[in-house]
């Protein structure tokens, strides 16, 4: 029993070992960014961006996962000498100690699952819909500099005021919570500049995120703007030796959790306020 549960929790180490390895791999290779990024939107954006990750390591040409049962219930076969990809699944229960209706994870469990295409369709099996991936934007898609920050401009002031300024003293851009104020210089540098105040405006403000140290809030809004700058390809080159002086002592997953949703939030919208996506197709 004490040697099952050691191999247990040594398979739960190697899964988060291998996320922080990824999440490096992304910090330091733009191209795999913007795969990892394309290959989440495509097919796994309901999941948690932990599991996005372990899927997209261990196969990323994945597009539809299932459990064993789940397959079986669909009326799919798993091919023999498949291997299960892992995820990570939480384990959710009552605080019974303060008498709480409310639900907290507890632990982490891990379960195989398997892609469709490690399966075989049986006589009665389910159609499963075609993977929707029409809605990104490709390698020969260019927006100029200022429309570009003019639409991110747009698509932030759904949440707060951006106040242009000559200066700022040796501060580029800066957000107190309540506006975002950017120095007025070329529009690349602003653009950047506007997603990582935009990362700060969004998560440093709240209760719940102010224990948080400087070194954490300054890798999560320089990973926005760097997970920003990959996807709409622009040169990101100069962030990586900002980034590296914040990185030493934080938890570079949850930091890079944090910046995705923001930056997924910015782009993709979230059915109540517009995506940057959807202006810059609207023209």
């Amino acid at each position: 029993m004490k040697e099952k549960e050691n191999s247990f929790q040594k398979v739960l180490e190697e899964l988060k070992a291998g996320i922080d390895i990824k999440i490096k791999d992304f910090v330091n290779n733009s191209q795999e960014l913007k795969e990892f990024i394309k290959f989440r939107r495509r097919h796994f954006y309901s999941y948690s961006v932990r599991n996005s990750i372990l899927i997209y390591k261990q196969n990323p040409l994945a597009s539809f996962v299932a459990g064993y049962k789940k397959w079986e219930e669909l009326g799919y076969y798993i091919s023999k000498g498949s291997k299960g990809i892992k995820i990570l699944i939480p384990l959710i229960r009552k605080n019974i100690e303060e008498e709480s209706e409310e639900l907290y994870v507890y632990g982490y469990k891990y379960c195989n699952v398997f892609d469709i295409s490690q399966t075989k369709a049986g006589e009665n099996a389910v159609m499963i819909p075609d993977i929707d991936t029409s809605l990104k934007i490709g390698e020969n898609s260019w927006y100029n500099s200022d429309r570009l920050y003019n639409k991110t401009k747009e698509i932030i002031e759904q949440y707060t005021i951006v106040k242009e300024v000559e200066n700022l003293g040796r501060a580029r851009g800066m957000t107190d919570g309540e506006k975002i104020y950017v120095v007025e210089t070329d529009y690349t540098a602003m653009t950047g500049t506007l997603v990582h105040e935009f990362i700060h405006f969004m998560n440093h403000f709240k209760k719940e995120r102010k224990k948080i140290n400087k070194n954490e809030e300054e890798t999560e809004a320089e990973l926005g703007a760097m997970i920003y700058g990959s996807y709409f390809n622009l040169d990101i080159s100069g962030k990586y030796k900002y980034l590296a002086g914040y990185r030493k002592g934080i938890n570079l997953g949850k930091c890079f959790n944090t910046a995705l949703k923001t930056f997924e939030l910015l782009v993709y919208g979230n059915g109540e306020k517009k995506g940057l996506n959807e202006i810059l197709m609207e023209e």
